[in-house]
Formats: structure tokens, C-alpha cells, sequence
């Protein structure tokens, strides 16, 4: 079998968000970013390898710096096996605000909801997300130079990830980390030569709508090779880090949260088409806990765009979500991973 290597990537938030990036707008940075180094060509080759399975090649979503999303459905699933009070309804209500509130948490207070769910309200830290609608005004007079023009007023939807220190104590994050997991293949070391690259120029990467106005905007702090305790095999059970495309895995023992997407070709002149019906597609969400049936590497898959053409050979449906191994019967302290 093929060695793999795993990396954390470090990134700073360098203006606002609309959303949190995830692993397939990731994917679709990362590959731009290696045409830019070598070539259009070899970009195209790299995507159809991975679509292939010639390459393993996984992606986390951008997750708060040292934070992992919560494998919310697990713990309130009354199935799962997890020591709780169901008699006790006013007991049961405020465990679910308390799980559903801690969108990303750190591994051993995940092990320790795990353990006992009714206590999630006592665990710090953790993260979530907090929306907002932001008011801007375009002043078309200037853009267009007719004075007299009134100003355009919108409004943008925002977040903010906070961390939520302890009660009553909360900071804005603006560092964010993502995790790869690849084989190790020359492909992989020349991506990871670009990002390293990438970090000492001081790329910026666009992630989401509205960069021109400063919005989703992220820089390369560090890129560390990382090892995670549980990382040689010994389970089949993983939490989801990233949008999955599930090939191989165990439905019926899984514990899944579905999101469903409506894709539609977009054209640089026009925008996304609307003449053209959507095409929807479901994926594995993040914090999902996956049991695997034939290994990690054929858990998720990436498929063809359904609006793949001739002129558009890069497009494609990534789906290989970075899977974190982790051990459901386990009732002791998580040991942090280690990073060289």
C-alpha cells in the first residue's frame, strides 16, 4: 500500500467571511494555485488521477485553528449508546442547545461528550458560528461618474466563528486550519512545494463570494507535517472533516448528516445559467461519524461535474473529505496529536 502523509495547514483570515470554506472550494484553491506554478496541463492530469483513484488525496473544510466539528447527529441520536436521562425532558432540552450550540470542539472535550452527553454545557472551549446581516452602500455616481446617482444600499450575510473560552467569554477567530491527507507521490510534494511558495509570497487565496470587496480571504501561516494518535489502521471508525461523496461505507452503522447542493454551470459572462436545471447532489456533512468497509481510502470519491465539457476538463465534484480516525468505546483522555 502506498504511504500516505498528512499536513495541517495553517491560514489567517485577512478580512471578513460569508461562509466558512469547505473542502471542495479548497480543492478547486488548491488546484488553481498548482496550474499557476507549473502548468494548466498537469493540473488537469493531477484532477483526473484523483478522480481516478491513481491518487488519494483528501481535504478537510477550514476549521477554527485547532478545533474539529462535532459530531452533533452521534451524540443526540437516543440510539447511539451514549449514557443519558431520557425521562428527564428539561434535562434532555438543554443537552441538545449545549450540542448544538458547540459546532466545533477540541478532541478531548469531543471524547468527553461522547462519554457522557449531558454534560456538554460544562465543556469548554468550543466554537460556533454567529450570522449577521451587514448594510453597504455602492455609490454608483462615483462608479459610473453620472453625478447625482443615489447611493445602492444592500446588504451582505455574514459570519463571525467565535471561540467561546468560557461562559461569558468569547473572542472572534480569524486563524483557521485545514488538513490533507495525500499519498506520497510526486504530485503531492510539488502541490505542497506550491503552498510553501504560496506562504513565503504572501498569496492571497480567495474562498468565497465577494473577494474583490475583501471578503473571504485567507494567507498561509505554516504547513506542518501532522500525525494523529489513532493514524495506523487499527480502526474503521472516522469523524467526517469535509464534504463527502460516501463510496464504501457502512450506512446502517454510520452516524450521517446529509447536505444536499443544487449545481449549475456558470459562465463568466452571465453568471450562474438559469436556463438550465439544477442538478442536486447529496454529500456526508462534517462532524458525521463514518464506518468504513473497505479502508479509508475508499471511503469517498470524486466524481465527473454534470456539467463536465471538453473545454472544462478540471471539473469536477470533489468528495474526498479528510476522515479523522477515532475510537467510539473509548472512556479515557484523548492524547493529543503530535505535529513535526
Amino acid at each position: 500500500m502506498i504511504e500516505t502523509v498528512t499536513y495541517k495547514v495553517e491560514m489567517s483570515l485577512t478580512g471578513r467571511l460569508t461562509q466558512l470554506p469547505d473542502s471542495q472550494k479548497i480543492f478547486g484553491a488548491l488546484i488553481y494555485m498548482y496550474a499557476e506554478q507549473y502548468s494548466s496541463e498537469r493540473a488537469t492530469l493531477l484532477v483526473s488521477k484523483i478522480r481516478e483513484g491513481e491518487i488519494y488525496f483528501s481535504l478537510s473544510n477550514m476549521l477554527p485553528r485547532d478545533y474539529f466539528p462535532t459530531p452533533q447527529t452521534y451524540l443526540l441520536d437516543p440510539s447511539s449508546g451514549q449514557p443519558s436521562d431520557r425521562s428527564d425532558k428539561k434535562k434532555d432540552k438543554k443537552t441538545y442547545k449545549a450540542i448544538k450550540h458547540r459546532s466545533f470542539m477540541k478532541l478531548a472535550e469531543i471524547y468527553k461528550a461522547m462519554d457522557n452527553p449531558n454534560h456538554a454545557d460544562n465543556l469548554y472551549p468550543f466554537a460556533c458560528i454567529e450570522s449577521s446581516q451587514q448594510i453597504h452602500a455602492a455609490i454608483d455616481s462615483l462608479r459610473y461618474d453620472i453625478p447625482g446617482l443615489d447611493p445602492n444600499v444592500y446588504s451582505v450575510p455574514e459570519v463571525n466563528v467565535v471561540e467561546v473560552l468560557k461562559e461569558g467569554k468569547k473572542e472572534i477567530v480569524t486563524k483557521f486550519s485545514f488538513y490533507l491527507c495525500a499519498d506520497k507521490c510526486d504530485e503531492s510534494a510539488e502541490l505542497l512545494d506550491a503552498l510553501q511558495h504560496a506562504k513565503e509570497s504572501k498569496r492571497r487565496f480567495f474562498l468565497g463570494a465577494r473577494a474583490s470587496q475583501g471578503f473571504n480571504t485567507f494567507v498561509v501561516e505554516s504547513i506542518q507535517a501532522h500525525e494523529f494518535g489513532d493514524s495506523g489502521g487499527r480502526t474503521n471508525t472516522y469523524l467526517n472533516l469535509g464534504m463527502l461523496l460516501p463510496q464504501a461505507i457502512d450506512f446502517e452503522e454510520s452516524s450521517l448528516k446529509l447536505f444536499t447542493s443544487e449545481r449549475r454551470p456558470y459562465h463568466s459572462a452571465g453568471g450562474w445559467d438559469k436556463e438550465l436545471s439544477g442538478q442536486f447532489i447529496s454529500f456526508i456533512e462534517a462532524g458525521s461519524i463514518i464506518l468504513v468497509t473497505e479502508g479509508r481510502k475508499k471511503a469517498g470519491g470524486s466524481i465527473l461535474s454534470p456539467f463536465n465539457n471538453k473545454d472544462k476538463p478540471r471539473d469536477i465534484v470533489f468528495g474526498n473529505a479528510f476522515l479523522l480516525p477515532i475510537q467510539l468505546d473509548r472512556r479515557k483522555q484523548y492524547d493529543a496529536p503530535v505535529t513535526s
